[in-house]
């Protein structure tokens, strides 16, 4: 399996019924030491037009999402402060006119949005504000946390079921089963209630075994 954080995002558009294309090729693209900076192609197969979207996402907005390049940069340790983002033009290289090239050809010249996952923005309102205005600049359309992609992925997971195909699933369905994602527990910050949506559809898993 590749990078976990590519799997994640990965598995969090496709269980929100995106088709997904991932872009693992490196050599045009700066990273990180330790970082894979992968890179997904994503198209909605039921988009709801009917909405529109904000610029930092929550993931009930992604239906309204018809396709789009997706830039994964997921510096855990790190919170997304201005003085971040200033240090580091890797952040929005993929919105650069060689790289919009590259999207525009896989989704044969139809328009595409382009959005950036994160880790953490700061926690105080004036610096996520100044984080996202400077994002904002850089000409990215749309900005989502990491951590709401987690529980977004997690809301939709069968405790009493598994997931033999993923071992990121199986894991995160292991941790619910168990209760060890509720009330944030192990530095979780997840609730038990799932955010609000017309198009939460139940994951699909293979039954349960009695000794699960």
């Amino acid at each position: 399996m590749g990078d976990v954080n590519v799997q994640l995002v990965r598995e969090f558009f496709e269980l929100n019924l995106f088709h997904v294309l991932t872009n693992w090729q490196q050599a045009a693209r700066r990273l990180r030491p330790g970082e894979h900076g992968g890179q997904l192609f994503v198209q909605n197969t039921a988009t709801d037009t009917s909405r529109e979207l904000p610029f930092l996402l929550h993931p009930t907005d992604i239906a309204a999402i018809e396709r789009a390049v997706v830039e994964i940069r997921a510096w855990h340790a790190d919170r997304f402060y201005p003085s971040v983002i200033d240090a580091n033009p890797v952040l929005y290289e993929f919105v650069s006119e060689d790289s919009l090239a590259l999207a525009s050809e896989i989704f044969a010249h139809q328009k595409f949005s382009t959005v950036l996952i994160v880790s953490e923005l700061p926690a105080s309102p004036e610096l996520r504000q100044r984080s996202l205005d400077r994002l904002r600049n850089t000409g990215i359309e749309h900005v989502i946390e990491f951590p709401l992609i987690l529980r977004d992925i997690i809301n939709r997971l069968d405790a009493n079921g598994t997931y033999p195909a993923s071992e990121t699933l199986q894991t995160l369905r292991l941790l619910k089963r168990y209760k060890l994602v509720r009330n944030q527990q192990m530095e979780f910050a997840f609730t038990n209630e799932a955010p609000p949506s017309e198009r939460q559809p139940v994951v699909e898993a293979s039954p349960s075994t009695s000794d699960e």
